[in-house]
């Protein structure tokens, strides 16, 4: 997509990112009149989405990306200014940045959510502190859902299978 493109409500204004199975771009919500992230599957609405949506909304955590809405091949976020983290830092810094990862993943672990993907490019540093983002391969644990629940997601991955990227996988895979 490019700028000035629309998708939906949204108009396209810039992109921002782009993983292996998405591309994220800063838009205009032409409803609401406010700037956007809006996270793009490269092919269809994968598993992979639902997955995202349902670890991002089951909880709201200053340190995680808030999730808006859900499209039929989008996520819409809130988008807020900011870089991927970079080192080496200051160990004030590197400490200050630590406490707010690990209390967000502390937030998501506490609803039965892992990330599963976490590394510098999935932490972004704001004005405003820490944000988590890209919970595309966060596992939820069946211990967590209830019978009520009315959709149970598939793993992502079988038995002996590891996802994630190589050099940041976590041991709880």
């Amino acid at each position: 997509m490019k700028a000035g493109e629309q998708l939906g409500l949204y108009r396209i204004q810039a992109p921002i990112g782009e993983g292996g199975m998405e591309k994220v771009y800063r838009a205009r919500d032409t409803r609401l009149d406010r700037t956007v992230a809006l996270k793009v599957a490269k092919h269809e609405f994968s598993e992979r989405f639902e997955r995202e949506a349902r670890a991002v909304a089951a909880f709201n955590h200053p340190n995680i990306f808030p999730l808006h809405d859900v499209g039929p091949n989008y996520l819409l976020m809130a988008y807020v200014d900011g870089a991927p983290s970079k080192g080496p830092l200051p160990v004030e810094k590197a400490v200050e940045y630590a406490r707010q990862i690990l209390d967000a993943l502390d937030a998501a672990n506490r609803k039965g959510i892992t990330h599963r993907d976490l590394k510098p490019a999935n932490i972004m540093v704001t004005k405003q502190g820490i944000k988590l983002l890209d919970f595309g391969l966060a596992k939820q644990n069946a211990v967590q859902w209830k019978e009520t629940n009315a959709t149970l997601v598939a793993p992502l991955a079988g038995e002996g299978q590891i996802v994630g990227t190589l050099q940041y996988v976590a041991s709880e895979n």
